[in-house]
């Protein structure tokens, strides 16, 4: 393989991994928001912030750093290039949106769905938590994000 093609190879496993980390974090965090059980909120949560501390983080390294080194490779591309510039705003605000806001906001949900028992239903604290406009929003943006994402890469508007 080449050197572009590994480095091709690197940031598409990078944005695999962000897409995974996507999918699993809204399940999880769709499926917290509606169930009764205080201790399956408590198991999905803890799955929604391994997969947004662990894979999401992973998923951004690999997908910036191959990335820059694709931009620097490939012709006729340029860091300044407005899709790449977008790139790189868009990551910057997607892991504010993810580590910012809905990584607190899940410790809190969790915390208070702990709090209440192994045994013990969802309350309306908790529920109110994990159904919080903030957080559904937030959560929401995030994706979309991700979608504006492949549509760069994708599209590569302006190239």
């Amino acid at each position: 393989m080449s050197t572009y093609e590994w480095y091709l190879f690197g940031h598409l496993l990078g944005v695999f991994f962000l897409l995974a980390a996507a999918g699993v974090s809204t399940a999880a965090g769709i499926t917290a928001g509606r169930t009764r059980s205080a201790a399956v909120v408590v198991t999905l949560l803890d799955l929604q912030r391994r997969a947004e501390l662990y894979v999401t983080s992973l998923g951004a390294l690999l997908a910036i750093v191959f990335g820059s080194l694709l931009v620097d490779e490939a012709a006729g591309y340029e860091f300044g290039d407005a899709w790449i510039s977008a790139a790189y705003t868009l990551i910057i605000v997607a892991l504010a949106i993810d580590h910012g806001i809905l990584m607190r906001r899940n410790r809190r949900a969790r915390e208070a769905a702990a709090a209440l028992g192994p045994n013990a239903e969802v309350n309306d604290e908790v529920r109110s938590i994990l159904n919080d406009p903030v957080t559904v929003g937030a959560g929401v943006l995030l994706d979309i994000t991700f979608l504006v994402f492949l549509w760069l890469m994708v599209a590569k508007p302006g190239a």
